[in-house]
């Protein structure tokens, strides 16, 4: 007999479950369609009204949901109406004989201020507390965990990791299986590994094998309807290796066949980064890989054989897996509803029942007819109202307190040894990994000391020596390139004219020399042989080339022999030029002074010299 019925909000799939194992579960879409002249339905409808997708997503937005008739609805508002005739139904179907004690799984990633949302709209409802007691709101993560524990495999100690697959992503929960599956630090939300993606992807391989483009203008219903035949047939191949899909569309009515093998080539890109992602959590929770004792796989994606072979290989630890992975959730949340030593972080049901006087007033009027349960309104006077788990005398005492938290990282004594599982959990064998050479239990002096070539002091040494000679080389070669040439001296050249027109040209010299430096060159040209009227012989001549300071060595190009030649050639004009230098031109007197005056005289020899 049934105490307690559990509900599981998912983003495509709304369940209700009682918790007897006989009952048959409640499974609708999460689509709520509105009716002028009946109550609401929930799931696939089946006659025309106002329909309404997509609420789980947004329960908090401030946004409301914009129907087709253009009417604006709080996304919290339609998930409340979706429950309650959801409940309806599975209490019409079920065998209760009082009014159940209710219960729902809520996402895991859901912020606070996500869940008080749709706590305050909960409250608005009376038929959510039957018989006084109010609807507790549980994690999916945890309700998942209490189902698996009901069966057999599920390890006592360790952490396990829960990886809900669903139909709009995927979500990571860590939690301490020898603290009641307490959570440890946040649940991640991994949105590229969902169910609707995959659905999409084969759409998409159906449209490509009949040459069909998915951007095309096909009409939307037709669509909408093959992409469902999608979703079938995934569901089948995680059974069978070959399936068909019928196709239904405007001029083309045929079967699609698809495989395992294809479906798997598809998900082996996402299902790897849902697996890193997945490893990265637990490093960022300090949890070391050897401390994780199993994963746990729920939601509709974990029925998938890939996705169990995956995670098995990578992550080195069992599987663990509801046969209705999809309703393990509903299940869990349903032998949760009636324990009253709920913690305060799993059960938020924590204020007290506010019964209004008379009737009260709600929404939308509960659906009527057969099997329709309508809950009363007030408690019986004879009933005492329950007490909160802070105000209960009789509530057992609590646990000390924790002096550190998940924060600070989670630590497990890694000398208790593993005793395996007990007796009633060997449905599957025990899976031990060693971590190292020495995990065996083997002492660390039964094994033979390094060698000297193999011990890092040498290794370090050797490399310090190689990169001494190697700077020092550098050196070296930077040293030797950077010293300035030899400077080279030009000799001095005496040159003596002969009586001819032309002085002989002298040889070239096979290579000149480069001008960077600065020399002086002092040139002594002899007087010419003694002739009947010879000229004063000029002084020595000092030619001084300056030139700049050198920049960089640079061979200059070779002088030709008729530069050369000419510039030995100008020191023989010079004697021609020289008396009219060092004779300038007289200065005529101011006053001529007498004939007979001796001064008359030595000036006139002055102007007319003796021929």
């Amino acid at each position: 007999m049934a105490n307690a019925l559990g509900l599981s909000i998912g983003a495509t799939q709304l369940v209700a479950t009682p918790d007897d194992p006989q009952s048959q579960p409640v499974v609708r879409s999460s689509i709520l369609t509105l009716h002028e002249d009946g109550p609401p339905e929930v799931g696939v409808p089946s006659q025309p009204g106002l329909t309404l997708t997509g609420f789980v997503g947004r329960v908090g937005d401030p946004v409301g949901i914009v129907a087709a008739d253009g009417s604006v609805h709080r996304a919290e508002w339609a998930l409340t109406e979706a429950m309650r005739v959801l409940i309806a139904d599975a209490v019409s179907s079920a065998n209760f004989t009082a009014p159940p004690v209710l219960s729902a799984s809520i996402p895991a990633h859901w912020s606070p201020q996500t869940v008080n949302t749709l706590r305050d709209a909960i409250d608005r409802v009376p038929a959510f507390a039957p018989g006084g007691r109010q609807l507790k709101l549980i994690p999916d993560a945890r309700a998942a965990l209490e189902s698996l524990a009901a069966g057999p495999g599920t390890p006592d100690r360790g952490v396990m990791v829960v990886c809900d697959l669903g139909g709009s992503g995927s979500s990571i929960t860590l939690a301490d299986a020898a603290r009641g599956f307490q959570q440890i630090g946040q649940t991640l939300r991994f949105a590229d590994f969902s169910g609707q993606q995959i659905d999409q992807m084969l759409l998409t391989q159906v449209l490509t094998d009949l040459n069909q483009d998915p951007e095309g203008t096909t009409s939307v219903g037709a669509l909408t309807r093959l992409r469902d035949q999608c979703r079938l047939a995934k569901e089948r191949l995680s059974g069978d290796t070959a399936t068909s899909v019928p196709v239904q569309l405007p001029g083309i009515t045929t079967d699609v066949r698809l495989t395992r093998a294809e479906l798997e080539g598809h998900l082996r890109g996402p299902l790897s980064n849902l697996i890193n992602a997945i490893q990265d959590t637990v490093e960022r929770n300090g949890i070391h890989p050897a401390n994780i004792t199993a994963v746990a796989s729920v939601g509709g994606g974990a029925s998938i054989p890939l996705v169990t072979q995956q995670l098995s290989e990578r992550m080195r630890v069992p599987v663990i897996t509801a046969p209705q992975p999809q309703l393990a959730a509903a299940r869990g949340v349903a032998l949760l509803a009636t324990r009253p030593d709920l913690p305060p972080q799993d059960a938020t049901a924590m204020r007290p029942v506010e019964q209004p006087p008379g009737d009260a007033t709600m929404m939308r009027p509960v659906p009527t007819g057969t099997g329709t349960f309508a809950a009363p309104v007030a408690a019986a006077a004879s009933e005492e109202p329950e007490l909160a788990w802070s105000q209960d005398d009789s509530a057992p005492d609590l646990a000390p307190l924790q002096e550190t938290g998940y924060q600070s990282g989670y630590t497990v004594d890694l000398d208790d040894e593993y005793q395996g599982p007990t007796e009633a959990t060997n449905a599957r064998p025990e899976l031990r990994f060693s971590h190292g050479p020495y995990a065996d239990g083997d002492d660390y002096d039964d094994y033979p000391p390094l060698p000297w070539y193999r011990r890092p002091l040498v290794w370090f040494i050797a490399a310090a020596a190689v990169a001494g000679i190697a700077f020092t080389g550098m050196m070296v070669s930077l040293t030797s390139s950077e010293s300035p040439a030899p400077a080279t001296t030009t000799p001095s050249v005496n040159v003596v004219p002969s009586t001819g027109d032309a002085p002989a040209e002298p040889p070239p010299s096979p290579e000149p020399p480069p001008p960077p430096q600065t020399h002086t060159v002092t040139q002594s040209v002899q007087p010419p042989p003694p002739s009947p009227e010879p000229p004063p012989p000029p002084p020595p001549t000092t030619t001084t080339t300056t030139t700049p300071p050198r920049r960089r060595p640079q061979r200059p190009p070779p002088r030709q022999p008729q530069q050369r030649l000419r510039r030995l050639r100008r020191p023989q004009q010079q004697p021609n030029r020289q008396p009219q230098r060092h004779n300038p031109r007289p200065r005529r007197a101011r006053r001529s002074p007498s004939p007979g005056c001796p001064r008359f005289r030595s000036v006139r020899a002055t102007e007319h010299p003796a021929r």
